[in-house]
């Protein structure tokens, strides 16, 4: 063959492989639809009323989900059309978002798209990392564009700080403060102990605007300034839950913020005792009149406040759980004493007492104890007390098998270990 034979044949089979490919590119991608509308026939999920299928995908979800591909509900509609359809009809799927800084300039996009696909439903948002990054700005401008619509708001500033960081937090992320949040039933704020200094105005102004605020939680929030004691004291009739720290530790964030709050329908308290004293509790409780249920204190509290604390409790006669951490011996032989007296704490059911220094309860403290529960074993249900090493003594323990016996739930010893053994 003649080289223009030879280039004429190259191109022709060259046009056929061209004509072929694009054959094969339309089999492919009919394939996958076909394979879409056999899974969509045979995908259960997709079979389902809208209103099941949805409830599983929400059941899916992460209590504050961050966005990406491989993160639902983003992973959703990756799988098939059905899926997305489902999760796109699906506003609650997209009320709640975990936003952790920093984040490159294009996640604005994201983040409204993400925000419209909730439509009207309340949102829950989780904004932590580094407050103080340039991209927060923009991001909490559309953050709060959507102040009406927040149900649920937790502010996390608990990066390491910089030697260059403004140590105190912003908790409106230069923004000016919202007008109003009337949705807001549960705020969080963290920071980190000793890094990350607070405004309790700020706070403060915050709690002003949720009037229907159920649930507040300061965790590693120390220290807090600028807070006016002198001020008339801002009322929350709705708040239910007040932490000062965890569940599962002793309390330890900046508590001065309690001497600044009426609650009168407080339920639950966990107080750190590191800035509020037993006259101050004593206040509070006084002017609040709350119908608490649970009261947590941490292992902040002085001695020399006993008397008024046994007076402070006196004014709580509804509370059911009572959890007290590392207490000291004048504490608790003022506690097992005001416990024989019927009348304080009538409604106890769980008492917890953490990291219990075996030495410094006297023989008369436990005879004390022992008699309070005996008037108690028909009301007090548990009786939990973490201790030391050191077992107490002997007759105590065996006292306490009887009361077992009798129906009481009763914990007495180290993490590791629980002495009473029936």
């Amino acid at each position: 063959m003649s080289v223009q034979e030879l280039r004429r044949k190259i191109e022709k089979l060259s046009s056929e492989i061209d004509i072929q490919k694009k054959l094969l590119a339309t089999l492919e991608r009919d394939k996958i639809l076909f394979q879409r509308q056999l899974n969509a026939v045979l995908d259960p999920v997709a079979r389902l009323p809208l209103e099941i299928s949805s409830e599983i995908f929400l059941q899916s979800l992460a209590p504050f989900p961050e966005p990406g591909a491989h993160n639902t509900p983003m992973l959703l509609l990756s799988i098939c059309h059905a899926w997305s359809n489902i999760a796109l009809s699906t506003p609650s799927l997209w009320a709640v978002i975990d936003i952790v800084l920093p984040r490159a300039e294009c996640f604005q996009e994201v983040l409204k798209i993400w925000l419209r696909r909730a439509r009207n439903c309340p949102l829950s948002i989780s904004l932590r990392g580094d407050l103080q990054d340039p991209s927060v700005l923009a991001i909490a401008k559309i953050i709060w564009q959507h102040e009406q619509r927040l149900r649920s708001l937790r502010i996390c500033a608990d990066e390491e700080i910089r030697e260059d960081d403004d140590r105190l937090v912003d908790l409106f992320v230069g923004v000016s403060t919202p007008e109003s949040l009337p949705l807001l039933e549960t705020l969080t704020i963290r920071g980190r102990i000793d890094e990350w200094d607070f405004s309790g105005s700020q706070i403060l102004n915050l709690l002003r605007l949720a009037p229907n605020l159920q649930e507040c939680v300061f965790l590693d929030v120390e220290p807090v300034y600028h807070l006016d004691f002198e001020a008339e004291k801002l009322v929350l009739p709705n708040l239910r839950r007040l932490t000062f720290g965890t569940c599962t530790e002793s309390p330890n964030s900046d508590d001065d913020l309690l001497k600044c709050l009426s609650l009168p329908g407080l339920e639950a308290l966990s107080v750190s005792l590191q800035y509020v004293s037993a006259d101050d509790l004593f206040s509070f409780f006084e002017r609040s009149s709350p119908p608490l249920r649970e009261l947590v204190l941490g292992r902040g509290y002085k001695s020399r406040g006993v008397v008024r604390l046994d007076q402070s409790l006196r004014l709580v006669p509804s509370l059911i759980f009572f959890d007290v951490w590392c207490p000291n011996s004048a504490l608790m032989r003022e506690l097992f004493a005001s416990l024989e007296d019927s009348s304080f704490l009538p409604n106890l059911r769980n008492l917890t007492i953490h990291y219990l220094d075996v030495s410094d309860i006297s023989d008369s403290s436990w005879e004390t104890l022992l008699l309070a529960l005996l008037a108690r074993r028909n009301q007090l249900q548990v009786l939990r007390l973490e201790l030391d090493e050191h077992a107490p003594p002997a007759g105590v323990l065996a006292s306490m098998k009887e009361l077992v016996a009798d129906g009481m739930q009763i914990y007495m010893g180290t993490e590791e270990c629980n002495f009473i053994v029936t």
